[in-house]
């Protein structure tokens, strides 16, 4: 049986074009942000994604700290979404309440029991604890 590509959605028989075979997915995964809606006070702000430090929740709500310092509310999402609309190359997700950016962090050291303890540029956040089971997964991607 041969395979014959009839239109760009799915693929057809040869000797039965009018039966779908295969259904063909051309995007395997969606595009990747590149910028954030951010709330200000009452002010909504556009922040490019390679501005922000870490991205953060407390009590279901998601907080990002840019490069400058300032603290934003980012609405109608989770860091479950957002890690997946964020390029992988940049955000590392290090724990359940926190994202990273790459860009901005300013060391990481060994703490016990194989955690990884990692401190940002901003003074104004606090370390963040990295657990062993996710220590290696960091090595390679801020490695990269």
């Amino acid at each position: 049986m041969l395979l014959k590509k009839m239109s760009y959605s799915t693929v057809y028989d040869q000797h039965e074009p009018e039966k779908m075979v295969v259904p063909l997915s051309y995007s395997s995964h969606k595009p990747k942000r590149k910028r954030v809606i951010a709330k200000l006070g009452t002010e909504y702000i556009i922040l490019p994604v390679s501005d922000l430090v870490v991205i953060y929740t407390v009590n279901k709500v998601v907080f990002c700290i840019s490069n400058t310092g300032k603290k934003f509310i980012i609405e109608g999402t989770n860091l479950n979404l957002l890690m997946e609309e964020l390029p992988e190359h940049l955000f590392f997700r290090a724990n359940r309440q926190v994202i990273i950016s790459v860009q901005y962090i300013h060391s990481f050291k060994p703490v016990g029991g194989g955690k990884i303890m990692v401190s940002m540029q901003l003074d104004s956040f606090q370390p963040i604890q990295i657990s062993q089971e996710n220590a290696g997964e960091f090595k390679k991607w801020v490695g990269q």
